[in-house]
């Protein structure tokens, strides 16, 4: 799953907290309507999030649902120092069980009630490696266990395409991203990102076991599904 072509280990990644929110228009939004979702739900005893890093969703979940057990995922050590630093702002420690490793290379020891993939299915270049993935996280969940996952997504070979990415340019831009820095982003597509159809990304769920997906959340390419796993799928 590991992808060389992406540094999640250099320094510049501190910022990254800063920068994503001024590329995704509505960022928060992705977290707290997960957290919205979440409260109707009985069981929420076990929480895994693979791709920790940067604590986003701990801090979120976590303010939520203090009692719960986290596994936390991330390869980066960089990354994980910045979760353990934004989770100081909690009244209470969370109970976490980190690994930084490869989640394909990881064997837990039960099943989740939740998993979440927030903006890291689009750094995996090759559709077997978003497929093993997506496999992974359905076998780590509860019959019944539903997963949170955002990612960029888009049909380049659309003739929509070009203009979607002026559309977010313009974003970006009244965020304060920088031309250049735009560019880099741009010139990332294909290269470090790959996105896939949304369609795709559904079907793959699907022939995963989850028998509903459900879109709560789209800002520009970005998509934000749920995803509830099918009972008797092992």
């Amino acid at each position: 799953m590991k992808n060389p072509l992406h540094d999640w280990h250099s320094p510049i990644v501190s910022t990254y907290q800063n920068t994503i929110r001024q590329k995704i228009i509505g960022y928060d939004l992705i977290y707290n309507m997960m957290t919205d979702i979440l409260r109707g739900h009985t069981v929420i005893n076990n929480i895994l999030v693979v791709g920790a890093g940067g604590g986003q969703e701990l801090l979120t979940l976590g303010e939520a649902f203090p009692s719960s057990h986290f596994t936390a995922v991330d390869t980066s050590t960089i990354m994980r120092l910045a979760a353990d630093k934004r989770l100081k702002q909690l009244d209470q420690a969370l109970h976490i069980e980190w690994y930084e490793d490869d989640v394909l290379s990881l064997v837990f020891h039960h099943q989740y009630d939740v998993a979440t993939c927030h903006l890291v299915l689009h750094f995996l270049k090759d559709i077997e490696q978003k497929k093993a993935c997506l496999q992974k996280m359905a076998y780590s969940l509860q019959d019944g266990g539903v997963l949170f996952l955002s990612s960029i997504n888009a049909d380049i070979e659309d003739a929509t395409f070009q203009q979607q990415l002026q559309y977010w340019r313009s974003s970006m831009l009244q965020n304060d991203i920088s031309e250049n820095d735009w560019l880099r982003f741009e010139q990332s597509l294909g290269s470090t990102i790959y996105p896939i159809k949304l369609e795709l990304l559904t079907d793959l769920l699907h022939e995963m076991g989850f028998t509903k997906v459900i879109p709560y959340f789209k800002s520009h390419l970005v998509d934000a599904l749920v995803a509830i796993k099918e009972e008797g799928n092992k």
